[in-house]
C-alpha cells in the first residue's frame, strides 16, 4: 500500500497504525508527484490518499490506470473534495477521526470489491447523482435483453442496499465469483467507476420511475 498525504505527521502515523494490523506499506509520499513515482514502480495494491492535494484526481486515475485500488482520504465527509475523488475512480473515503481498526477493515473491504464509506457519505452520494445526473438517461437501463439483464438487476438492487458480494451470492444462490462478474458488468454498462457510483446510480432510477 502507499500512503500519499501532504502532512508528514499524517502519513507516518497512518503508515506506522495501519502496520500493526498487518497491512505492508511500501511507501508513504507527501506530494501527487511522489505517488505516482511510487505507483510507477508497480510495488503497490492500493493507494491512501489526501483527496485535499490539488492533484490527487489526476493521481488517483493514474493509479486506477495500473490497476490500484484507490481510497480517499480527509477530515470531514460533508465536502466536495470526497466526491471528487470518487468519481477520479477512488472506491471509497475514510475519516480521520476514525480509529485505526476501521481504517484497516475498510482497507480489506476495498481489497475485496467493497466500497468504505460512511451512511452518510453514501447518502450524500446519492442525492449527489440526483441532482446532477438525468434521469431520463437512466431509464433506459431498466432491465431487459440489450441493457441490465434481469439478473444483474437483483445484483444492483442489493449492491445498492450496502450488502458484501457475499451477502448477495447467498441470497441468490449463486457463487462470489459470479456476483463479482455481474458486478463488473453493471459497473460498465451504468459507466459508474465503483460499487458507490452504482448504488447511487439505482437509486436516482427507482425515485424516477
Amino acid at each position: 500500500m502507499i500512503v500519499c498525504d501532504s502532512s508528514e505527521i499524517a502519513r507516518i502515523g497512518i503508515a506506522t497504525s495501519l502496520r500493526r494490523f498487518g497491512i505492508e506499506v511500501v511507501a508513504i509520499a507527501g506530494t501527487g508527484t511522489g505517488a505516482a513515482a511510487a505507483l510507477d514502480r508497480g510495488q503497490a495494491d492500493l493507494l491512501l490518499i489526501d483527496v485535499t492535494l490539488t492533484d490527487a484526481d489526476p493521481v488517483i486515475r493514474h493509479a486506477v490506470a495500473c490497476g490500484v485500488i484507490v481510497i480517499g482520504i480527509g477530515v470531514e465527509a460533508g465536502t466536495d473534495r470526497p466526491f471528487a475523488a470518487l468519481i477520479a475512480g477512488a472506491v471509497g473515503y475514510l475519516t480521520k477521526d476514525l480509529p485505526a481498526e476501521d481504517w484497516s477493515e475498510g482497507i480489506k473491504a476495498a481489497m475485496r470489491g467493497e466500497a468504505p464509506l460512511s451512511r452518510r457519505m453514501t447518502a450524500q452520494l446519492v442525492e449527489a447523482y440526483r441532482n446532477s445526473s438525468s434521469a431520463h438517461d437512466l431509464i433506459r437501463l431498466r432491465p431487459s435483453d440489450a441493457r441490465l439483464t434481469a439478473r444483474e438487476w437483483d445484483v444492483l438492487t442489493r449492491v445498492a442496499e450496502g450488502k458484501t458480494n457475499r451477502a448477495v451470492a447467498t441470497e441468490l444462490f449463486i457463487s462470489v465469483e459470479t456476483v463479482r462478474t455481474h458486478v463488473s458488468n453493471i459497473l460498465a454498462k451504468l459507466q459508474a467507476p465503483n460499487r458507490s457510483a452504482a448504488a447511487a446510480k439505482y437509486h436516482q432510477l427507482v425515485r424516477a420511475v
